[in-house]
């Protein structure tokens, strides 16, 4: 597990992303309201994945299921990824579940280094590279490192390009 502010930077250049993608595919709405709430959802689900394990309706506010299980799913993010994705100009909830989905998956990416893991598919799967809170710089910088290469490519029109960005649908 990243640290709680390796996870909020993190969801800074999730939003980053989230927005230069909505910005491209033309879910911005009038004013570019949508680019804003992708960001705002980005940061959001940055650490969705851990404060949606509390039980808020309790007083206690213990954890209703266990850590790094339901809310950790890959599988989940991606899908919410793809059906947001898809409505993105079709839909005003688009481009925040967009958001929140970049954001959620930047939780996993950040959490998937340490031995704990996180579930992408039916168990957990770890990289086993370091234990929880070491090496927030290197997942903070590898966040922002494709922060700035989807933003260039969509603001900087690719100058030097990720070739793979030039397919994204223009709105």
């Amino acid at each position: 597990m990243a640290s709680s502010k390796a996870h909020h930077a993190t969801g800074f250049a999730a939003g980053v992303i989230a927005a230069a993608i909505v910005a491209r595919i033309g879910g911005g709405a009038p004013f570019h309201i949508g680019v804003l709430l992708s960001f705002v959802a980005g940061v959001a689900g940055s650490t969705a994945p851990d404060w949606l394990e509390v039980a808020w309706w309790s007083r206690a506010r213990r954890l209703w299921i266990t850590h790094r299980t339901l809310t950790h799913w890959g599988i989940g993010w991606l899908a919410l990824l793809a059906v947001s994705y898809h409505w993105l100009g079709h839909s005003a909830y688009a481009a925040p579940a967009f958001g929140f989905a970049c954001g959620g998956l930047m939780h996993l990416f950040a959490d998937w280094p340490n031995p704990l893991g996180v579930p992408w598919i039916a168990r957990r799967h770890s990289l086993n590279l370091w234990n929880s809170g070491h090496c927030d710089l290197i997942v903070v910088a590898a966040s922002w490192a494709a922060a700035y290469f989807v933003g260039q490519q969509v603001w900087l029109h690719g100058m030097h390009g990720v070739p793979w960005l030039q397919h994204l649908r223009a709105g």
